[in-house]
C-alpha cells in the first residue's frame, strides 16, 4: 500500500472546529481515562483543564454520542461574546463574591427552560404551553442567547403571572409578589419550581454544557466573583436535580489556571468532589499518552496503520531521530502535555510533506519555526487577562534582547537594571513568577547525589513554583521566536 502521511487524520487544533468540519470526529476521538463515563456520573459537573487540553471536543463528543439516543437533550452554550460586565446591573446585596448568584441562576434556569420546551416526552403537555408562552411574552422567542437574557432582564420587568397559575394549579405556594410584572428575582423560586415540576413528568435525560467562558477573562474581583458565583449556581441547582433524583444537568467548562485564582470557602470541596480535570501526563516518553493519542488517531483514519501494533506504527511514523534526540522527546519537549501543540506541529510538517511517508528529521527541523511562531501566540494569549498586554510582550522581548537559554535571576535582574528604561511596564519579579506559571521559563537544577540535571515546570508539576535561586530556562518551542 503507497501510504503517505497526508492519508493520516490527527485532528485540528482547535475542538470547536475539528467538530465542526469533520462530520465523524467522534471516530477519532481518544476516551483518555475514561473521561467519558466520568463525566456522566451525577456528581461531576465542572470540567477542569489547560487551554487546548481538550475541554471542548469532549464536550462535543458527549454531544454527539447524545444524538444517538433520542431521549437525550444535550446543547453546548458558548459565552464566547458575553459581556461579563453586564451583569453589574443585575447583581444583588449578597455579600461578595456571591452577588452574582442570582442572575447566574436565572440564566441557568432560562437554558434549562429552553431545553425542556423540545422535550416531546415530558408528559404536562397544558403547563409546558405555558412556560412557552411565559418566553415569548417576556423574551420574545425561545430562541435567545444568554447575552439577550441579560439584556432584556435588565431593562424591562419579568411578567411572571404565568409562572404563578403554573404552581398554583398544582397546588403549590410561589413566592409572593403583589405585581404580575416585577424584578426577575421575585420570579427567580418560580421559574424553578415549575422547572422541576415539568422535569418530574419526564423521563428524558437533559445535559447542557457552558463553554468559552475564558474568552474575556480578566484577573479582576468582577470577573472572579462572577465565575465564582455561577459554579456555586450550577453547584446548588446541579445539588437539587440530584436530591430530586431528576436526570438533568448543568456542566461547566473552565481553564485550570483561571479556576487557581479564584477564593472562595466551597471552591475546594466542590473541585475534590465535583471536577474532573484532564491532562496528559507528565513524562516525556514514548509511551506517553500524547503519544497514543496520535497513534490511535492515525490507526483509526488508516486501515494500513490499523493492522499494525502502536509501537511498529511509531516506529514507521517516526523513525528517525532529530539532531540526535529522539522524535518523541524533540515533540513533547516544546510542548506544554497538550493535544492542541503536538496535532499543530504534526499538521505544520503534513501541509509540507504531504507525499512522506513519515515525519522525517528535516520536516521537524523546518517546521520548528513556524511552530513557535504558534507556540509564542498560544502562551501570550493565556497570559492575557492575567497580565497586561504591554507587559506581556517587554517581558518577552526582554528575554529576546537578553538572549541566553539558561540563566540565573541575578544575571538577568543586572541586565534589566542596566536596561530598565526600554521595560517601563515590567515588575520583573512579578514578571518572572507568572512566567514560570505560564511555562515561558522553567527550572533547571544538578542533583549531585545522582549527578543528574533536572528541569522543573508548571505544566508537568501544578504544585511547582518558581524557584530564583535555581537557574532559569527558556522553554524550548519559545525559542526559534525569541531567536535563540
Amino acid at each position: 500500500m503507497d501510504f503517505k502521511i497526508s492519508d493520516i487524520y490527527i485532528g485540528v487544533n482547535d475542538g470547536k472546529k475539528e467538530a465542526l468540519y469533520k462530520s465523524d470526529f467522534e471516530k477519532y476521538f481518544i476516551d483518555y481515562n475514561n473521561m467519558y463515563d466520568e463525566v456522566l456520573k451525577p456528581e461531576k459537573y465542572l470540567i477542569l483543564g489547560q487551554k487546548g487540553s481538550g475541554k471542548t471536543i469532549l464536550a462535543q463528543y458527549i454531544k454527539k454520542q447524545s444524538k444517538i439516543n433520542a431521549l437525550w437533550f444535550c446543547d453546548i452554550k458558548s459565552f464566547k461574546d458575553f459581556r461579563f460586565h453586564e451583569l453589574v446591573h443585575l447583581k444583588t446585596n449578597d455579600i461578595a463574591p456571591n452577588e452574582y448568584s442570582a442572575i447566574w441562576r436565572w440564566i441557568i434556569l432560562v437554558e434549562l427552560s429552553k431545553q425542556i420546551l423540545q422535550d416531546n416526552g415530558i408528559q404536562d403537555k397544558e403547563n409546558l404551553a405555558k412556560l412557552e408562552t411565559f418566553f415569548k411574552e417576556n423574551y420574545y422567542s425561545i430562541d435567545i442567547d444568554s447575552k439577550k437574557v441579560v439584556e432584556l432582564t435588565k431593562t424591562r420587568k419579568i411578567n411572571g403571572s404565568i409562572l404563578k397559575s403554573i404552581l398554583a394549579l398544582g397546588g403549590e405556594l410561589s413566592s409572593e409578589s403583589t405585581h404580575s410584572e416585577s424584578s426577575y428575582l421575585s420570579y427567580l423560586e418560580d421559574l424553578e419550581r415549575v422547572l422541576l415540576k415539568l422535569l418530574s413528568t419526564s423521563k428524558s435525560r437533559h445535559t447542557i454544557f457552558f463553554d468559552e467562558l475564558d474568552d474575556r477573562f480578566q484577573n479582576d474581583i468582577f470577573y472572579k466573583n462572577s465565575i465564582i458565583s455561577l459554579i456555586k449556581s450550577a453547584d446548588s441547582i446541579n445539588c437539587t436535580l440530584v436530591e430530586k433524583n431528576l436526570d438533568a444537568k448543568i456542566i461547566l467548562l473552565i481553564r485550570s489556571d483561571i479556576f487557581s485564582i479564584l477564593n472562595d470557602t466551597d471552591l475546594n470541596k466542590i473541585k475534590l468532589s465535583n471536577s474532573i480535570e484532564i491532562t496528559w501526563g507528565e513524562k516525556v516518553s514514548a509511551a506517553s499518552p500524547l503519544i497514543s493519542l496520535l497513534i490511535q488517531k492515525a490507526k483509526r483514519s488508516n486501515r494500513y496503520l490499523d493492522q499494525f501494533e502502536d509501537i511498529e506504527v511509531f516506529n514507521q511514523l517516526f523513525p528517525q531521530h532529530i539532531n540526535g534526540v529522539k522524535p518523541e522527546r524533540f515533540m513533547l519537549e516544546r510542548t506544554l502535555f497538550r493535544p492542541r501543540d503536538l496535532v499543530t506541529f504534526l499538521n505544520l510538517i503534513i501541509t509540507r510533506y504531504p507525499s512522506s511517508r513519515y515525519f522525517g528529521w528535516k520536516g521537524f527541523l523546518e517546521m520548528k519555526n513556524k511552530y513557535s511562531e504558534y507556540f509564542i501566540d498560544e502562551i501570550r494569549n493565556e497570559m492575557s487577562g492575567h497580565l497586561e498586554s504591554e507587559e506581556i510582550d517587554q517581558g518577552l522581548r526582554l528575554l529576546k534582547n537578553y538572549n541566553r537559554y539558561f540563566f540565573m535571576y541575578t544575571e538577568l535582574k543586572d541586565y534589566y537594571a542596566s536596561q530598565r528604561v526600554h521595560y517601563p511596564k515590567i515588575e520583573l519579579d512579578k514578571l518572572l513568577v507568572l512566567f514560570f506559571k505560564f511555562n515561558v521559563i522553567g527550572n533547571k537544577w544538578h542533583n549531585a547525589y545522582k549527578n543528574k540535571e533536572y528541569y522543573t515546570w508548571a505544566h508537568r508539576d501544578h504544585k511547582a513554583e518558581l524557584d530564583f535561586g535555581k537557574q532559569l530556562v527558556i522553554h524550548l518551542g519559545l525559542r526559534e521566536e525569541l531567536s535563540m
